[in-house]
């Protein structure tokens, strides 16, 4: 297997996690946008923590230390984001950085890591079903969330256009609550086979079961679901996916199934066949597979047989290229994303179309009807959290237009309010506090992260299970919070804050 770093003068080069050594891998999963996949303002930098834990773990672990973790909750802290615009919320767990450097350090050891790979070399065998989710680290100047995004818009979006050469319809299924309803028994039966880990369930040199055991750690002993929003995590998804993946290969040959193409990124499929009737048996297989490991496909995103191209660009997309994009007027401009808005909640093409604004307002000195312009973009953002930074970006250059601090102030004040109204808002408070912050630094905030920028001693995980007082010590949520970057923010949002891959 390879493991020489591709060339970097390639401007969309980014190389798999796979592809690197035991070495490499462990630098990547305790970078800091590995650790935490939320976008955040930033002067947040988990690696102030995740460094003198990973130091002290060193050759330490955790089970060496008598530390028993999962005899308690809240562990992790979670931060929720929405999915749908409405009622379905994803919480992003950032996991204790104890817990996390252990599982780093399991996962990476030489040998474990040898056999990781293997295994999933293992799972890409069947070249008619391709995972394109494992975890991309980025060559150059780009993000590695923006070359994973670039790597499901060459892989999935394009290549479905391209095989509608060869197949004559699509088919889109979708695993409900995918992180949330893994069995972590599955781990340990997606790394060694379902029958070699029952009959060694409770041999924790198996590194299945070691992984298995740390997860069980993260959640209170519960056997149920994996915490989602780390680099690290979705690893592990992969791996009880790709084993998925196995089991179909292996069950479709059986039935004598041929003529297909299954694109996976991570619990989305797109299933390309020229009988519907290959289509229909390939669901019910795939359905029969992911039962045995506790999972289920989604009703509601499961389809009939589609036409390819038609079907290969999301439909907010397609809604988006084929519609009045843009206007001369500001506020009929930024109406049109509005509406968009309303049709598509939380879509890409919503952040896309917030960006082109943000780029059209950059160079202005001043615009008319300022907080008009607030308030449209305030609820294009409360009905659509997931763009949310964007929309923090446009207001943040909106409230510079506004003559007086007192206005200001004032116009954070009534953003506050109607955001006050979502459940859950955590997020939003983040960044709202990261546009008035600059105004007004002495601003408080309900949320834990927003505490910690205000100096407020909080703590964000539950160490009470750590007796080693050194460990203990290294645990430090204050440390997250970078003095030097917050001193040196402007109160304009920079593009680069926000717009993570925007173009694809």
């Amino acid at each position: 297997m390879k493991t020489t770093r591709p060339n970097p003068k390639n401007k969309t080069a980014e190389w798999s996690v796979l592809d690197m050594t035991a070495k490499q891998a462990r630098s990547f999963f305790l970078k800091p946008e590995s650790y935490c996949r939320l976008d955040l303002p930033p002067y947040f930098d988990f690696g102030r923590v995740l460094r003198p834990v990973e130091k002290f773990l060193t050759g330490k672990p955790l089970v060496s230390l008598n530390l028993r973790p999962r005899s308690c909750s809240d562990v992790n802290y979670t931060i929720y984001s929405n999915k749908d615009g409405r009622y379905a919320w994803r919480p992003f767990q950032l996991i204790h950085p104890v817990i996390y450097i252990d599982l780093v350090n399991l996962i990476t050891e030489s040998s474990a890591w040898h056999f990781i790979r293997s295994r999933f070399a293992d799972f890409a065998r069947d070249t008619r079903i391709n995972c394109l989710s494992i975890p991309q680290e980025s060559l150059t100047k780009r993000k590695d969330q923006g070359a994973q995004i670039l790597h499901w818009w060459q892989g999935i979006e394009q290549a479905s256009i391209e095989l509608a050469l060869d197949y004559n319809h699509v088919f889109h299924a979708d695993i409900a609550d995918c992180y949330a309803s893994v069995y972590t028994h599955s781990i340990a039966w997606a790394a060694h086979g379902k029958s070699k880990a029952k009959a060694k369930r409770n041999d924790k040199s198996l590194i299945g079961n070691a992984i298995d055991h740390c997860v069980q750690d993260m959640r209170y002993g519960q056997t149920n679901g994996i915490p989602q929003g780390s680099v690290l995590l979705d690893l592990v998804a992969e791996l009880v996916l790709g084993y998925a993946d196995l089991e179909l290969s292996r069950r479709l040959t059986t039935a004598g199934i041929t003529a297909f193409k299954i694109l996976r990124y991570r619990d989305d499929y797109r299933i390309f066949v020229n009988s519907p009737q290959d289509g229909e048996l390939i669901l019910k297989t795939m359905t029969e597979v992911l039962i045995e490991l506790g999972l289920k496909l989604n009703v509601s995103k499961t389809t009939n047989a589609q036409v390819v191209i038609g079907s290969s660009i999301k439909s907010d997309k397609r809604e988006w290229m084929r519609s009045r994009q843009g206007d001369r007027n500001l506020q009929k401009h930024l109406l049109l994303i509005h509406s968009h808005g309303a049709n598509f909640p939380n879509a890409g093409s919503l952040i896309a179309a917030l960006d082109e604004f943000y780029k059209r307002l950059v160079p202005l000195k001043s615009v008319e009807n300022p907080m008009q312009l607030i308030s449209i973009t305030i609820d294009i953002g409360y009905n659509s959290p997931r763009c949310f930074p964007a929309c923090a970006a446009v207001v943040s250059k909106l409230l510079s237009m506004l003559p007086t601090r007192a206005e200001k102030l004032g116009a954070v004040a009534r953003i506050r309010k109607k955001l006050d109204q979502l459940p859950n808002n955590g997020h939003l408070e983040v960044w709202l506090q990261r546009i008035s912050h600059y105004f007004d630094p002495k601003l408080t905030y309900g949320e834990r992260l927003c505490m910690l920028v205000e100096g407020k001693k909080v703590d964000l995980w539950n160490s009470s299970w750590i007796t080693n007082a050194a460990l203990k010590a290294t645990v430090e949520p204050n440390k997250i919070v970078s003095r030097s970057r917050l001193k040196a923010l402007r109160p304009i949002v920079p593009r680069r804050e926000y717009a993570v891959l925007i173009t694809y």
